[in-house]
């Protein structure tokens, strides 16, 4: 968890401090509302406006982000809250839970799949306590000592614009100090196993179905994804991002057939865990196919007795190079886990 707390303040959150408005928010669907994090933010939600309420999909990393958003919903309607679903457990789509019963009262409904609720209270609370503990404190220690000596952590003279950079870090990991202190995760109030389906009325009185569908495991073990089958769009948490999802928790043999049951629905945009909106399945396709071709040649190298280092050496990848920058960089988790799987050595 504080490998992840730590990337996300650190490399997402120097850029966005600056402005209350944290989300770029787009129409998808009439009532349908994407809310892509901007620069800092980094992770995405989205929100359902029906004809008595609204449903959010996914709360961010802190609860002014969601306080952020919740002001951009209320620019839209003065509809309130009713459902929050949390597409999986990771604390860059839960820590914001809390903004909502603050905001709408104590019927708010937090809808899960069972088992990200129970890594919530295994996984996600105690990440809270590490961060406040020594997460953040650690992180503000070592940049404050980085612009207290003018060299960085590998001994090199800071430049003006790395100076700056870290300035602006310091600034945001305290602002996200304070946060810990008061972050109480507001845990799944109803949970499912496979699916579950919300009836409603669309703003314009006509049937709504809302599907919110656990296909399997995948980057966690209790991803979900919220499809409208009328609007023919799909909310896809971190199953699906716009590049390699971060594979830390992942079940890498799982991971393709459950991207290949949400390409089997219907739909023409895919609002993702992070980065912009999808115009069409070309970026799930894309995905799919890498996948399979990692867990292919990881499953064969692991019965040679090669370890992920040597693998990662070795499997070319280059034809998936157009599609994913960075390819080389995000390879080390997705390749030890599904290494992990292929020896049997996988911890749930």
């Amino acid at each position: 968890m504080r490998r992840l707390g730590l990337a996300l303040v650190l490399a997402c959150l120097a850029a966005g401090a600056a402005g209350a408005q944290s989300f770029d928010i787009t129409q998808v669907a009439p009532g349908v509302y994407a809310a892509i994090g901007r620069a800092g933010v980094a992770s995405n939600g989205a929100f359902i406006v029906n004809q008595d309420d609204v449903l959010v999909v996914d709360t961010h990393y802190r609860p002014s982000w969601a306080r952020d958003l919740i002001a951009e919903i209320k620019k839209v309607t003065d509809k309130p809250v009713r459902y929050v679903v949390n597409t999986h457990w990771h604390n860059d789509h839960t820590q914001g839970n809390q903004a909502y019963v603050a905001a709408f009262g104590p019927n708010v409904e937090y809808l899960a799949q069972h088992t990200a609720r129970e890594d919530l209270i295994h996984k996600g609370i105690p990440s809270v306590k590490e961060s406040l503990e020594r997460g953040a404190p650690d992180t503000i220690a070592r940049i404050e000592k980085m612009l207290s000596s003018g060299m960085d952590q590998q001994n090199r003279p800071l430049t003006d614009e790395r100076r700056a950079q870290l300035q602006t870090q310091l600034a945001s990991q305290k602002a996200y100090l304070e946060e810990l202190k008061i972050i109480q995760i507001t845990l799944p109030t109803l949970t499912f196993e496979r699916s579950l389906v919300l009836h409603q009325k669309a703003g314009d009185g006509s049937e709504r179905q809302i599907h919110v569908y656990h296909f399997g495991r995948g980057h966690t073990r209790g991803d979900v994804v919220v499809y409208l089958p009328k609007e023919k769009v799909v909310v896809t948490g971190d199953l699906l991002t716009g590049g390699i999802p971060f594979a830390r928790d992942a079940y890498p043999y799982e991971w393709v057939g459950t991207l290949e049951s949400i390409h089997r629905l219907d739909f023409a945009q895919v609002i993702p865990g992070h980065g912009g909106v999808q115009p069409n399945k070309q970026r799930l396709e894309f995905l799919i196919e890498l996948l399979k071709e990692v867990v292919a040649y990881v499953k064969e190298a692991a019965a040679r007795g090669q370890g992920p280092e040597q693998i990662q050496k070795d499997i070319d990848l280059a034809k998936h190079d157009a599609n994913f920058p960075n390819l080389r960089q995000s390879l080390t988790l997705l390749i030890a886990r599904t290494h992990a799987q292929a020896t049997g050595k996988l911890p749930d």
